[in-house]
């Protein structure tokens, strides 16, 4: 060979080989999502942040787990400065009040069609905004359930907690303990009021359902007698609860009350007071005929001001899957205080959770839940809070005498206004 094509030969592998120490572009951007959660540890949230490292190295993400006072308007304000989180929580009942911050899920991510069928009915309501597009994906469902106190139960020689509000009645009443003046020491069930019933506005929205009232203008027959049922265990010699008997919780814990509304996550609190109280979850009273639950828990959104929506709901996406939901909730279940996680929110999970003393029940009732803004502590200092002092106050106002049609029309007025101010129809 020439010299000069040696010359050249030899030039040339040198360029190259010093062309392949040069370090490679890496061509995907590395981006940060600020996530604010609500109730789950850190160290829970973790778990899932490793495994979608894996997934894709190129996303990190920052949680924070924020308190639940002023979260809604801390939301709003920050989004609206740029400074807000790419990911939030938020109540099923704040979709209105959100809407201007909520960017909608793309359908190259998750389709309305794919979301219809993982999710529980209640959830296509209650997660799409005015256009009709889907602004959050949830993680839990959760509702009310009848919680039951097994050894008054036996006591009281009740076998099976009431299916029917007939029975619930009937059973409350077998279940009640007076003493020689008639006052309450035991009672049967936790209704009838507002001030100690936790969660009343929950069992009352409820109810009005049930009949086929609309408590959002609170002015129809159905509503109003919703109502009086509802106040009538807390009124008359017949009564089975009333203001003498401590918060319902406490009391439920306590063994002086055979039964009680609340959502699963109450079980944590009586527990922590009685680790060894013999108490079950059954799905909620229905009218004959009838097939109605209530709906109250948390979702995932994405900011609008995100600059990273299409990665956000990616994330968000993975979450809601059925291996990283039952690792969460395993995860969950490990935190101090907790015995089980949050109930699933994807249809094909239930029977993981039917034979489950407490969840089993939110599962149960969860193809048959609505909602609406009378969900208790929401902690938003809207729309729920403002309709349930609105109703709390035709609760009162019964009890004092007044007739549940005039004691409605200040109720309506008032849910009236507060459902125009936040944007709610």
């Amino acid at each position: 060979m020439p010299i000069k094509k040696v010359l050249l030969a030899l030039v040339l592998s040198v360029v190259l080989a010093g062309c392949s120490l040069l370090p490679t572009k890496n061509t995907e951007e590395k981006i940060t999502l600020k996530y604010w959660g609500l109730w789950e540890n850190t160290s829970t949230i973790n778990t899932a942040i490793e495994e979608y490292k894996k997934i894709k190295p190129n996303v990190e993400i920052a949680y924070e787990k924020r308190s639940p006072q002023q979260h809604r308007e801390s939301l709003i304000s920050q989004i609206n400065q740029g400074k807000g989180p790419d990911i939030f929580r938020f109540h099923n009942t704040w979709t209105p009040m959100l809407e201007s911050v909520m960017a909608p899920l793309p359908s190259s991510v998750m389709s309305a069609d794919e979301f219809k069928k993982s999710f529980y009915p209640t959830t296509t309501k209650d997660l799409v905004n005015s256009s009709k597009k889907i602004v959050g994906i949830p993680l839990e469902i959760d509702g009310l359930a009848l919680f039951y106190n097994e050894d008054l139960f036996a006591a009281a020689g009740i076998s099976t907690p009431p299916q029917t509000w007939q029975e619930l009645a009937q059973d409350a009443a077998k279940l009640t303990v007076k003493d020689a003046t008639g006052n309450i020491k035991t009672a049967g069930v936790a209704l009838g009021t507002a001030e100690k019933v936790d969660h009343f506005s929950d069992i009352l929205g409820l109810m009005i359902l049930q009949n086929g009232g609309d408590p959002k203008t609170a002015t129809d027959k159905n509503t109003a007698d919703a109502l009086d049922y509802y106040v009538s265990f807390a009124t008359g010699p017949n009564r089975v609860w009333d203001e003498t008997m401590p918060a319902s919780t406490i009391a439920f814990a306590g063994s002086q009350v055979a039964m009680y509304f609340a959502p699963s996550w109450r079980v944590f609190e009586i527990r922590n007071q009685d680790p060894v109280l013999n108490f079950k979850l059954a799905p909620v009273p229905q009218l004959e005929g009838g097939k109605v639950a209530w709906a109250s828990y948390w979702a995932e959104g994405v900011s609008v001001k995100s600059a990273y929506q299409k990665e956000a709901w990616e994330f968000i996406k993975f979450l809601s899957d059925e291996e990283r939901q039952t690792k969460l909730y395993s995860e969950a279940a490990k935190s101090p205080g907790r015995s089980f996680g949050e109930p699933y929110s994807r249809v094909s999970m239930a029977s993981k959770l039917t034979s489950h003393p407490q969840a089993g029940a939110i599962v149960a009732d969860a193809p048959y839940m609505r909602s609406f803004p009378m969900a208790s502590r929401t902690f938003d200092n809207g729309l729920n809070d403002q309709i349930i002092d609105a109703y709390k106050d035709a609760v009162n106002k019964i009890l004092g005498g007044t007739s549940s049609a005039k004691a409605l029309e200040t109720t309506a007025q008032i849910v009236t206004k507060t459902l125009t101010q936040f944007g709610a129809k």
